[in-house]
């Protein structure tokens, strides 16, 4: 449906959003999208210009605001109404953007901790992710928030056995810059076997402190989750990609639903977007959005 589009907001990893396009593909086909008409309209952007999220957030490095505010302005010129931003460690500004914009921003990683929670009240979490993201401490403050109990690797083997399996180990050389070198031996180069090996040891630290929830806070982590499941089968591993996929085909869903139900115009709805997360809170104001649209395109 033309008029209800969603957007995603890429390139940062530059994989994120390709991946997160096949899990949403999959999430739609599952819930019964079978032809071209019955998928949602969408529309990425990826911005080559966001600077560095790692550097601005531990490193007072370039303020990425700026652009990832031009993505999100570039959607709304475009007439879309909800979105998401496929980076873990780009939730750190969500609350930022979100009162700059028209366009609803799902939130991932408050839709994975609600989730935990509404499955298993009593979990305690694992966080495995990148540097970035674990040095953002962006997990930590939503995993508070959501009142779960939750452990991430201590700092050693969080370079040792994940970022380094992610990325490749450091590799003792610098660029003039100064910025330190790694292999090219990571997940994110193919290399899974020994990799995979690297991760567990992680995971068993996570284990041994009574873990029986792991995020996988990184997009190269759900290539390997299959692996990781066959080796802990009595954790329960929660892909945020996954979460968020499916909350997004249930509000389309939802929308859909009211806009065909409602053929009057509305009043675009006055609300604080920060604090709406509901399905159908969202549905409500996406349609609202919507029909304002067509109404000023037929005064």
């Amino acid at each position: 449906m033309k008029d209800l589009i969603f957007g995603v907001i890429g390139n940062m990893g530059p994989q994120a959003d390709i991946l997160f396009q096949d899990i949403l593909f999959k999430e739609e086909v599952a819930n019964g999208a079978l032809k071209d008409q019955q998928h949602m309209g969408m529309l990425v952007i990826k911005n080559p210009d966001i600077p560095d999220l790692s550097a601005a957030i531990n490193e007072g490095g370039e303020d990425p605001i700026p652009e990832l505010l031009e993505s999100i302005k570039f959607l709304e010129r475009n007439h879309v109404h909800f979105a998401v931003i496929t980076s873990n460690t780009a939730h750190y500004f969500r609350n930022t953007l979100q009162p700059m914009t028209g366009v609803y921003l799902l939130d991932m990683l408050q839709a994975t901790t609600e989730k935990i929670k509404q499955e298993n009240p009593q979990a305690i979490v694992g966080v495995l992710s990148s540097n970035e993201t674990y040095f953002s401490g962006i997990f930590d403050r939503y995993l508070d928030d959501a009142k779960l109990s939750f452990y991430k690797p201590n700092l050693d083997v969080q370079e040792r056995y994940v970022h380094s399996a992610i990325y490749g180990a450091l590799s003792g050389e610098k660029l003039p810059c100064g910025e330190k070198l790694r292999t090219s031996f990571g997940i994110n180069e193919g290399k899974v076997t020994n990799n995979i090996k690297l991760i567990a040891k992680a995971i068993e630290t996570l284990v041994a402190q009574g873990t029986d929830t792991i995020i996988l806070g990184c997009s190269e982590l759900r290539l390997v989750r299959g692996q990781l499941q066959d080796i802990f089968q009595q954790i329960d591993f929660v892909d945020p990609m996954e979460i968020i996929a499916e909350k997004v085909v249930k509000v389309y869903e939802a929308a859909k639903i009211l806009y065909l139900n409602n053929p009057s115009p509305a009043e675009i709805e006055r609300v604080n977007l920060i604090d709406i997360h509901s399905v159908d809170d969202i549905a409500h104001y996406i349609v609202s959005k919507a029909k304002a649209h067509l109404a000023s395109l037929n005064p």
